[in-house]
């Protein structure tokens, strides 16, 4: 009796001691095993970047994007999200003074752009601008005089980095960077197109897709199964796209598939009629991810139950919730991805005692 009754106190102690610290969860002992749950008043930030080629060729891509972005945009919308939009370009590199053959005086080309054929006025967009769509078709509309020495990577790092940008990347947000472009990226040190570098995939100088990786883990502070960010694409993706646009001087986009994939991005064809298709799976991808709700216990996962505004959600790949192991998260789908100030309850039978 005496060892069943302090085995009854260290439990009861250590169940105080781990429930202690986070108000959003309880804790509970239940006669099948340790019951869990996690809570909170779902809030999404989102910061989206858009890397437009704006060199001799883009014309006919540009417009496809602006005519179809109502695809990306209107899932955000619907659910409240708290986004920034903003758009570079990829001459957008030449802003950084660092580069071997650039100075200051290039600095404005890293600020974010209000389109060229007119200008809107508006350098980053937000859920209560007005009339949103035309903001971007402006904005996005670059034109076809900029650099044809394409450096997507570099671009959105300069961008990113620019004072002139400050304040557009958010402490806790989740960043999506999507790049337009019918070239591949040639990011790296060196300025003209004659000196081994432009369209050199073996020049020495060249920035290797890795590189960037690390650039946004520390951008955004997270790394590995819990990245708070994404790079999507829309370039020449195979042979076949490329054979279309040979004449034009398109490469397969070969770098910008490898740090899609790298990112958990979407990769898209710039040949497709219309990008309708692509840019919506863009918006579900981000969402998916950016919502991820992330556990601080293992869980034994055929006990999970997902509440989401007090309705519970079945676990199912298209319309409700999987679990993923590697980053210990509960990722929404489709339909049951929570709108923004959803109430999330996520209750489960944890493998142990102590959190992870």
């Amino acid at each position: 009796m005496k060892a069943l009754k302090l085995y009854t106190i260290i439990l009861t102690s250590l169940m105080f001691a781990i429930g202690c610290g986070k108000a959003s969860n309880s804790f509970s002992t239940l006669p099948t095993g340790q019951n869990f749950v996690q809570s909170t008043s779902f809030n999404n930030q989102l910061d989206i970047l858009w890397v437009i080629d704006n060199s001799g060729s883009m014309q006919p891509y540009q417009d496809n994007l602006t005519a179809n972005f109502n695809a990306f945009i209107s899932g955000f919308v619907n659910k409240g999200y708290d986004f920034k939009i903003a758009v570079t370009g990829t001459d957008a590199f030449r802003g950084d003074s660092s580069l071997s053959g650039y100075s200051n005086n290039w600095a404005n080309y890293a600020r974010f752009r209000d389109g060229y054929f007119s200008n809107s006025g508006i350098f980053v967009i937000l859920p209560t601008t007005p009339n949103i769509q035309n903001v971007f078709l402006t904005n996005a509309r670059l034109g076809t005089n900029g650099s044809g020495d394409e450096r997507a990577f570099s671009s959105f790092r300069t961008s990113l980095n620019s004072n002139l940008n400050s304040g557009f990347l958010r402490p806790n947000s989740f960043l999506a960077i999507i790049i337009l472009s019918d070239e591949d990226d040639f990011s790296g040190n060196g300025r003209c197109l004659n000196c081994g570098t432009y369209h050199n995939y073996n020049a020495s100088t060249l920035d290797s897709v890795q590189s960037y990786v690390d650039y946004l883990d520390q951008k955004t502070n997270s790394s590995g199964a819990t990245k708070r960010y994404t790079v999507s694409s829309i370039s020449v993706i195979d042979q076949q796209c490329y054979n279309q646009n040979a004449a034009y001087g398109s490469i397969i986009g070969t770098r910008y598939m490898q740090l899609t994939q790298a990112t958990g991005g979407v990769s898209g064809s710039i040949c497709d009629s219309s990008y309708a298709g692509v840019l919506d799976q863009m918006q579900s991808q981000i969402a998916e991810l950016s919502t991820q709700f992330y556990l601080n216990r293992v869980p034994i996962v055929s006990t999970i139950v997902v509440i989401v505004n007090g309705v519970t959600i079945a676990n199912d790949v298209n319309n409700g919730w999987t679990y993923n192991a590697e980053a210990n998260s509960i990722v929404f789908h489709g339909s049951s991805i929570p709108a923004q100030g959803a109430s999330i309850n996520i209750d489960f039978i944890p493998q142990t005692l102590v959190p992870n």
